[in-house]
């Protein structure tokens, strides 16, 4: 595990490493719309009210997303109890439908209109989220995903009736960030950028987490460990807030792939890893989980780890996860066998795991 790093601001660049400023459009978005930290920690419901109001077809949404099981498995070396947060439950099987319908809430109240035209990027599950919701509510939506996104994604995504721009190539996630942010002036779209959106928070703090510290109360539960993965962090901030709120001393730990840590000064490559997670090159930090690094420990998971750990809870356990969600329990799990025997620790998983994932897993 690796300590939280220093400071707030991007780390210098190396000078033999290609410039973020390469990346022009999403430097000047995420520098207009980096969040305060007395926005991230403001509520979501009045914000869903609003949007309620103005595309009720939101509203209908809603019971679609949210409830999903907290189920209970052994942590690695069987010392304590891992509780995964099984949001493969949610609509489009990923936790991300809630990250996808929170920005969707505040992209329409915020517009005061449902005749928004919108422009996100994502490497998949938000992706798939988005496309799906957007059809449903009849929303005009543009993404941008990375340059080797596997074409069975996109071909899903235009299915269900998204516009998809690939980013350049070599440039990683971040690369389809910019792209993002350029169609966004381009062709005067809303850009929904997901790692400057306090709602993103606000929604997984009052529903994901909500949900998880009532499920532990009626069982009794005190836990001493969280841990998520990274992707914009929302769900990792989110969720620590709503469990410190019952339990303050509830360690959280921050979890990046090893092949791309937070605040990973190299240039992004495409070098296997766990999916929807990870640092995004040239010094960057998520701009959501910046004001709260002091609040996590940071761990990270190669991705052989990872497969390894879905190999195994679905081998012993009967459960399927993610690469990301495999990282989790393992990083919780580490927290556990550490200490002394009967603790308790939760873990979120964000999904079942691509088919890319299962067939990295079984050929590892």
């Amino acid at each position: 595990m690796t300590p939280s790093p220093a400071g707030l601001a991007p780390a210098p660049a190396d000078d033999t490493a290609p410039s973020a400023h390469l990346l022009p459009h999403i430097e000047r978005a995420m520098a207009d719309r980096r969040p305060a930290r007395e926005a991230v920690d403001a509520p979501f419901a009045p914000l869903e009210r609003t949007a309620h109001d103005l595309l009720p077809g939101l509203a209908a949404l809603r019971p679609a997303l949210g409830d999903t099981p907290l189920v209970p498995v052994p942590s690695r070396a069987g010392r304590g109890t891992v509780w995964l947060k099984a949001e493969a439950a949610n609509l489009t099987g990923t936790v991300k439908a809630r990250t996808a319908y929170a920005l969707l809430c505040a992209a329409v109240a915020r517009a005061g209109t449902a005749r928004v035209r919108l422009v996100e990027y994502s490497g998949g599950s938000l992706a798939v989220a988005l496309a799906h919701l957007c059809a449903t509510l009849g929303l005009d939506l543009h993404l941008a995903v990375p340059h080797g996104a596997p074409d069975r994604l996109v071909a899903a995504l235009r299915h269900d009736g998204a516009r998809v721009t690939r980013g350049r190539e070599g440039t990683g996630f971040l690369g389809a960030m910019d792209e993002a942010a350029r169609i966004a002036e381009d062709e005067d779209r809303y850009l929904l950028l997901q790692h400057c959106a306090p709602e993103a928070v606000a929604v997984h703090r009052e529903r994901t987490g909500a949900e998880i510290t009532t499920r532990l109360a009626r069982e009794h539960v005190r836990p001493d460990v969280f841990a998520a993965s990274v992707g914009s962090a929302g769900t990792l901030v989110g969720v620590a807030q709503a469990l410190r709120l019952r339990r303050p001393d509830c360690a959280a730990y921050a979890v990046f792939p090893a092949e791309a840590p937070y605040g990973d000064p190299g240039a992004p490559t495409g070098a296997p890893r766990m999916n929807g997670t990870g640092g995004l090159g040239h010094g960057l930090r998520q701009p959501l989980l910046v004001p709260y690094e002091a609040d996590f420990a940071f761990a990270d998971v190669t991705y052989p780890q990872a497969l390894d750990a879905m190999r195994l809870l679905r081998r012993t356990q009967r459960v399927a996860v993610s690469s990301s969600a495999a990282g989790a329990w393992l990083t919780a799990s580490r927290a556990l066998d550490e200490g002394p025997r009967g603790r308790h620790a939760v873990a979120v998983a964000a999904g079942r795991g691509t088919t890319e994932e299962w067939a990295d897993a079984a050929d590892h």
